[in-house]
């Protein structure tokens, strides 16, 4: 397929991840049965490129705006981002794009980035000197954003200005209330410079991980085997029983996954399990379990010896949860569908030795994966989910027995729905003490770059850990 032509496709489904509710990944995945004649090569590329422009729109936008030239007429406006984008991909941490498309359109290998893209603006009818001065242009911009950001960071941001805040969040691609709320609320942890560091991870792709069901294989031996097989892959630097795959495979035509061995769980989800640290004999109460990911990881931790309650509000995911329970060869997780007014069924048990909140959150943490995620949220949802996160730590920890353990987590880095929440809980419930995850993590061999400090709550940043961002908080009842 010519260059030409994979844009135009590469734009269409552009325009439609913008315009639909569904999640990323679903939108793809019906773009490409509507058009099986794309092949694996090309079906990647456009992936690759639609993804990758997602994650950094608003960047693309705010250097689009700013440009001190016109741009030539001949492209749509997501064409036009997508060459943005394309131009950028290097310098935002995306170097695999080009090659992609090389790949993919049989261009020459030899053509530089800039003669690539140059080529691709005069396919669509610019002149030469108008694609060379468009490319030049937009990197210059990039430099000098980032040369003012750099600037910037030496105020406080009490001594920002409109266009400093504009400047910031385009660097972070986010919306600018966004950023605003994130930096500016009385709770944050990270400053303006660990800020921008983990937006700017936020913007490069996520790799496949792997967890290992250890009652059926071991770390090693996989590991083997996808050596054989001729796929990358390399042990996750914290969780114990992770891997890493170095590029996409079809998992469902491997023999591991299909015989239970391995689950897909990104590695900071693996780390909840741990921090719940679960004795054999407990009965757990996993509240929002979803498609079941750590409810599996807990009972592997258990031996398949304990109990564990694994509920949700939507019947799909637990129908999901026990069929990989049944891949997975366990038999200790019950499922129970609850209530969408979330009241508790009288077939759960009244008290456990361990309460897991997985909370609804925004899921900011997941934008490598999920990048249309910021734009689903406002402020108003924002505060919605730290509502009702506060609700079901107050309703769901009452079944904690005394002496039990909570754990709350959420797939977000925002503080409304992390440090917020639990600092409210805790005035609101003074039975329940913090304990520090990193000595429970440490029980496991765990040790993890420190990034926030000692006591506090778990935060895993994409920029320090290389994983998912995430929170994590455990308590301890005491009557």
């Amino acid at each position: 397929m010519q260059a030409p032509a994979l844009l135009r496709h590469a734009a269409e489904l552009l325009r439609q991840q913008l315009s639909s509710a569904q999640p990323p990944d679903a939108v793809a995945q019906g773009y490409f049965r509507r058009h099986k004649y794309l092949g694996s090569k090309e079906r990647r590329a456009i992936a690759e490129m639609v993804f990758g422009a997602l994650r950094c729109l608003e960047l693309s936008e705010f250097l689009l705006q700013r440009l001190p030239c016109s741009v030539p007429a001949g492209l749509a406006r997501e064409q036009l981002l997508l060459v943005t984008f394309g131009i950028l991909s290097s310098a935002v941490g995306n170097p695999h794009i080009v090659p992609l498309l090389r790949t993919a359109t049989l261009s020459e290998m030899e053509l530089s980035e800039m003669e690539f893209w140059c080529r691709l603006l005069q396919a669509h009818g610019w002149s030469k000197t108008e694609a060379e001065r468009f490319y030049r242009t937009v990197q210059q911009r990039l430099c000098w954003l980032r040369t003012a950001v750099l600037h910037m960071l030496e105020l406080p941001p009490s001594r920002w200005e409109k266009h400093h805040w504009q400047q910031f969040a385009a660097a972070c691609a986010l919306p600018l209330w966004l950023v605003r709320e994130w930096l500016q609320h009385p709770l944050n942890t990270l400053s303006a410079v660990q800020l921008l560091g983990t937006c700017q991870a936020l913007q490069r792709p996520a790799l496949p991980c792997l967890r290992v069901n250890t009652l059926k294989a071991h770390l090693v031996a996989l590991l083997e085997f996808f050596h054989r097989h001729g796929i990358a892959a390399t042990p996750t630097p914290f969780s114990p029983v992770g891997i890493r795959l170095w590029e996409r495979v079809a998992l469902t035509a491997l023999a591991p996954y299909r015989d239970g061995a391995v689950e897909v769980q990104e590695e900071a989800s693996q780390l909840v399990g741990y921090v719940v640290a679960p004795e054999p004999h407990w009965r757990i109460w996993d509240a929002c379990a979803g498609a079941g990911g750590k409810a599996l990881h807990l009972a592997v931790l258990q031996q398949d010896r304990g109990e564990i309650v694994a509920s949700d509000i939507a019947p799909l995911r637990l129908r999901a949860l026990q069929q990989r329970q049944r891949r997975a060869g366990l038999r200790s997780i019950r499922t129970l569908l609850l209530r969408a007014d979330s009241t508790l069924p009288k077939s759960l048990p009244r008290s456990f030795d361990a309460v897991l909140i997985d909370a609804p959150c925004s899921g900011l943490g997941t934008l490598r994966r999920t990048p249309t995620l910021k734009w689903r949220l406002t402020p108003e949802g924002l505060q919605r989910h730290s509502q009702r996160q506060l609700s079901l730590l107050l309703r769901y920890s009452e079944r904690v027995r005394p002496g039990g353990v909570l754990v709350y987590a959420t797939c977000s880095l925002l503080p409304h729905e992390n440090q917020a929440v639990i600092a409210r809980f805790c005035r609101e419930r003074p039975e329940f003490s913090p304990e520090p995850t990193t000595e429970i993590l440490a029980r496991f061999g765990i040790m993890l770059p420190q990034c926030t400090p000692a006591g506090e709550p778990l935060q895993l940043l994409p920029s320090v850990h290389g994983t998912d961002g995430f929170f994590i908080a455990r308590f301890r009842r005491s009557r």
